[in-house]
């Protein structure tokens, strides 16, 4: 059995929460995918890892109300 990686998000829909991550994921540095009208680059990945191993939002800045 392999043990899946968690990543702690910041920003986005997702702050604050810590995510399961697949060894895919874990390995690429990417989770999710942005989509929607008013997202400039669609595909993208939502969240990347950082070099200092955060794992951070992609998208616009999320409404914080």
């Amino acid at each position: 059995m392999t043990m899946n990686a968690t990543g702690l998000m910041a920003g986005g829909p997702l702050d604050g929460q810590a995510v399961e991550l697949h060894p895919a994921q874990d390995r690429d540095g990417m989770y999710g995918v942005l989509t929607g009208r008013d997202v400039d680059n669609p595909g993208e990945p939502a969240y990347v890892r950082d070099c200092c191993g955060r794992w951070v939002w992609q998208g616009k800045p999320w409404p914080t109300d």
